[in-house]
């Protein structure tokens, strides 16, 4: 389920589709609540509201579920260009703590589409519109993520 009716800026819709299908079927995106918000060719928009299961021990959203929301936003960004990827390296620097109850709007894009390497921006946003973090993601291209159409195939 949707936070968000997802918009489409431009994407072929077969591939929107794919995307929000995987997105709404992926356990862990179910675990931590993600949602895709809006998705363009080489963007990705997600938000993620916050729960007191994402809190650590100083009542604050942990790291992990922040860094885990950029990879995320910043791997479909990737996906966007219709193509499949993996991590090869993130970084991420923590500008302002996540309070509870607080919602996140990620937003990822991508940088460099080489070949096999792929680079990437992403930041998060809290409800009032604050920078809270920053995250710059390498992916490496394993192929195109959807098979192409039928009358493309060569027999």
């Amino acid at each position: 389920m949707f936070f968000r009716e997802p918009k489409n800026n431009g994407l072929d819709c077969r591939l929107f589709g794919t995307i929000l299908t995987q997105n709404e079927e992926c356990p862990y995106h179910n675990l931590l609540d993600m949602y895709i918000v809006e998705l363009a060719p080489g963007e990705a928009v997600m938000e993620l509201p916050t729960q007191k299961e994402h809190l650590n021990s100083m009542e604050a959203v942990h790291g992990g579920v922040t860094f885990s929301l950029l990879d995320t936003v910043m791997g479909i960004a990737v996906r966007t260009q219709n193509i499949n990827c993996v991590t090869v390296e993130a970084n991420i620097n923590y500008l302002k703590p996540v309070l509870k109850s607080d919602n996140l709007i990620a937003i990822g894009k991508v940088v460099k589409l080489g070949k096999k390497i792929i680079v990437t921006e992403g930041l998060i946003n809290n409800k009032e519109g604050e920078k809270v973090a920053v995250a710059r993601g390498t992916y490496y291209n394993t192929g195109q993520f959807l098979a192409p159409p039928a009358y493309l195939i060569e027999e």
